[in-house]
């Protein structure tokens, strides 16, 4: 029977009914999430909708329910944060990633000792650079952007030879990075025995970096230099999103990368890849460098987030090697002697697997372990011997963070634990024309650090916090010399430094809403490295002693002319005991030594302008940032050999240093970046015969963003460095045998690229 007419409307207006109330249901589901890059919710977050002016402000799981049945533009905002338009698409949920903005020094939210906050609460000389502070340079290296951090040195003694010295820390370092504790993606990329192979990181394998100077040995372990934290990944840059970028410059520079990012409201995943290449502009100074990362993020509940990071990076670069005056005078851009006819070089290939679980038992109790596996080989041909290392690393780093309250306060602590041990297994050969030979001697080294630490901070008032920190260091280095052509006499070796204990007290205090101060005093200690320990000729150094000592220092931080002008002064007092230093024998092998004690007194002044910001002109931004460096650090009771270097400068550290950087941003998507640098000469050696030049550096670069459609952005870049053509070295060899001790750095040089970027 067929259905009547009745039946048929009754029918039609159920399913009106049906479709009206799911539809209903539909845009009550939609939801869209702000989170910042760490994507941790943001509460209180401002949703403007540009086309009826109504705003929404997000729960505290950064949520707003939006009822919407057609496309909006919204603008979404933060204090803190930089805005960002978004176009909200109905029926469904979307998530969006806000980035910290930098418009002010003490707003700069940053992790340092464990408990994460606003800088202007915490006491040290602590630095953050953002994604921005590395894109205002060519994007080739790491080099420009870290050296706008003062008290930081940051050199390329050749194509990707790097060394960094924080506050004086490279006179242990002749080659390579040391003394200074690196991590990455939250595990240590620092080897147990104390070395870093940061130049195994491609730009893009860093999207922010945090910076912790002096001593940090009551959470990070040993590193009298201080700390460096890497994230490789900003979500709030490349959120569903995928880039590529090619540039080219002088001496035969190449690079291509690219990267891919699927966010959804459970998971992250980011795949990025890089190839650069260049010849460089000394003679045997080519470079070639391959880097492959994935990264991913998942989040089962509202209380977990489980991390992964897999990482793989081949390098190779040619080491031109030092130059005396009369051979840097008469052409700075030949090789060492000798250099080309033994291939001196470095092949490094890396493996490195990072897991990570983080979990809030509550508001109050809250757990982060990392765990983290390597593989590398290392193999290094050079003018005295050629080297193979073979290295597994495992690393374990567990971090609590715990709330407790007490007399009507709440106490925060954080403690952990953080273990790593390696397996190394070393060869030294002799070089017949780039070619290993005849096995000189062969190590075997089981390597074991632990690190227990305990940080209190106390809320004395709204206004005051009082911070403790304790931890204890332990470090052995078993040697097993399996093979010895030189004395022929293997055998065995345990190097068991002494259990380290180190404090740290801060107070910090708000005088104004717009001035802070801090106080604070720190234990620190460094223990040689394996390389120092086990050196290039053969021997073991088994008189090695850690370095030791205590840090004082005093910050201010704080906003004037009307919030215009941010400023970070940090003064300070360091003194170690038996600093390690470097000499050379007859056969130009450097070696190391325990050079008595070293006075340490420094200023460092970061500052910030916001000339325009934001304005409703042609221009967006114009700002300024100065960074101003005074080191007066000095040898005392520095005797050895029947030489008397008390009261010496220590070498490599310039007296007086500034970096200077003005950005403009037009309305039209034209952006300019003016980059100047000064530096002081530096003594080159413990005797103060020989000094660098003092010398200028002028950078340029002018970059013009567009849109090409809805989803897609265009980037547009040329630049020139060392805009004044000055003659100079970045990364002087100290102490060096036959006064070679200079690594000429390029001329002026150019480059240029260009960046697409698709939104999904």
């Amino acid at each position: 029977m067929s259905p009547s007419l009745s039946e048929i409307m009754r029918r039609k207006n159920f399913l009106s009914i049906v479709l009206l109330l799911a539809m209903s249901l539909q845009a009550l589901s939609q939801e869209l999430m702000v989170k910042n890059a760490q994507l941790e919710p943001l509460a209180g977050a401002s949703l403007l909708n540009l086309e009826d002016a109504t705003v929404l402000i997000t729960d505290q799981a950064g949520v707003v329910r939006l009822n919407e049945t057609e496309s909006a533009v919204l603008l979404v905002s933060h204090i803190g944060y930089t805005s960002k338009v978004v176009v909200f698409e109905p029926g469904q949920s979307q998530l969006v990633i806000l980035s910290p903005s930098t418009q002010k020094l003490d707003e700069v939210i940053v992790e340092g000792f464990v408990n994460k906050g606003q800088i202007s609460r915490q006491a040290g000389g602590i630095a953050l650079l953002e994604p921005g502070a590395f894109k205002r340079y060519n994007e080739t290296s790491l080099v420009q952007a870290f050296n706008t951090i003062p008290g930081f040195r940051f050199e390329e003694r050749a194509s990707s030879s790097y060394r960094i010295s924080i506050r004086g820390s490279s006179i242990r370092s002749p080659f390579g990075v040391r003394n200074v504790k690196v991590y990455w993606n939250d595990i240590p990329f620092t080897e147990p025995g104390g070395n870093t192979f940061i130049n195994l990181l491609d730009l893009s394998n860093v999207a922010q970096a945090e910076v912790i100077k002096g001593p940090s040995t009551s959470v990070y372990g040993a590193g009298n230099g201080g700390v460096i934290k890497l994230k490789s990944t900003d979500l709030s840059t490349l959120s569903n999103a995928s880039e590529l970028a090619f540039s080219m410059g002088s001496f035969g520079l190449l690079k291509a990368s690219g990267a891919h990012n699927f966010l959804q409201k459970n998971s992250s995943l980011s795949f990025k890849w890089s190839t650069q290449e260049a010849d460089g502009y000394r003679d045997h100074n080519a470079m070639d460098r391959k880097t492959l990362e994935f990264d991913g993020l998942f989040f089962p509940d509202e209380k977990r987030t489980i991390s992964a990071s897999l990482l793989y990076s081949d390098l190779f670069y040619q080491i031109p090697g030092g130059l005396n005056p009369e051979q840097r005078a008469e052409n700075p851009k030949q090789s060492r002697p000798r250099s080309i006819e033994r291939n001196a070089s470095v092949a490094n290939e890396l493996y490195l697997l990072k897991l990570g679980h983080e979990f809030a038992w509550s508001d109050q109790f809250q757990n982060k372990i990392s765990l983290g596996l390597s593989q590398n080989q290392f193999e290094n041909p050079f003018i005295l011997d050629y080297k193979r290392d073979n290295q597994q690393a495992f690393s374990l780093r567990s971090e609590f963070l715990q709330q407790v309250p007490v007399s009507g306060k709440e106490i925060d602590l954080g403690y952990g634990v953080e273990l790593q041990r390696s397996f190394f297994d070393g060869k030294n050969f002799g070089n017949i024309n780039g070619i290993a030979d005849t096995i000189r001697f062969a190590d075997e080294i089981d390597i074991r650090q632990s690190d227990i630490f305990l940080t209190a901070t106390y809320p004395v008032s709204d206004k005051t916090d009082f911070t403790v920190g304790l931890s204890r260091n332990d470090l052995t280095y078993d040697i097993n010399r399996t093979i010895d052509r030189i004395n022929n006499n293997p055998q065995s070796f345990l190097k068991e430094f002494d259990a380290q204990w180190s404090k740290r007290v801060a107070i910090s205090h708000q005088l104004s809403s717009d001035l802070s101060i801090h106080l604070s005093a720190m234990d620190g200690f460094s223990a040689p490295t394996t390389t120092e320990v086990r050196t290039n000729e053969g021997s073991i150094n088994q008189a090695l002693q850690a370095e030791k000592g205590i840090n004082y220092e005093l910050n201010f931080r704080g906003n004037l002319w009307r919030q215009k002008l941010s400023f970070d002064l940090a003064l300070f007092h360091y003194r170690i005991n038996d600093a390690i230093t470097t000499f050379t024998n007859m056969d130009g092998v450097v070696l190391f030594r325990n050079a008595g004690e070293t006075r340490q007194n420094g200023l460092e002044l970061a500052t910030q302008v916001n000339w325009l910001l934001n304005t409703e002109g042609p221009v967006n931004v114009l700002s300024s940032r100065i960074a101003y460096t005074y080191h007066d650090f000095s040898f005392e009771n520095y005797v050895t050999g029947g030489d008397d270097f008390s009261g010496n400068p220590l070498p490599g550290t310039a007296p007086h240093v500034l970096n200077l950087t003005t950005d403009l941003v037009l309305k039209s998507g034209l952006q300019l970046n003016l980059t100047y640098h000064y530096s002081d000469p530096i003594p080159l050696n413990d005797e103060n015969t020989f000094f660098s030049e003092a010398y200028q550096l002028v950078n340029l670069k002018a970059a013009w963003d567009t849109k090409i459609s809805k989803n897609v952005n265009l980037n547009v870049f040329v630049g020139v460095d060392n805009l004044l053509d000055v003659s100079y070295s970045l990364g002087n060899d100290l102490n060096a045998f036959g006064r070679r001790y200079f690594q000429p750095a390029p001329g002026i040089n150019y480059y240029a690229g260009i960046k697409l970027k698709f939104n999904h």
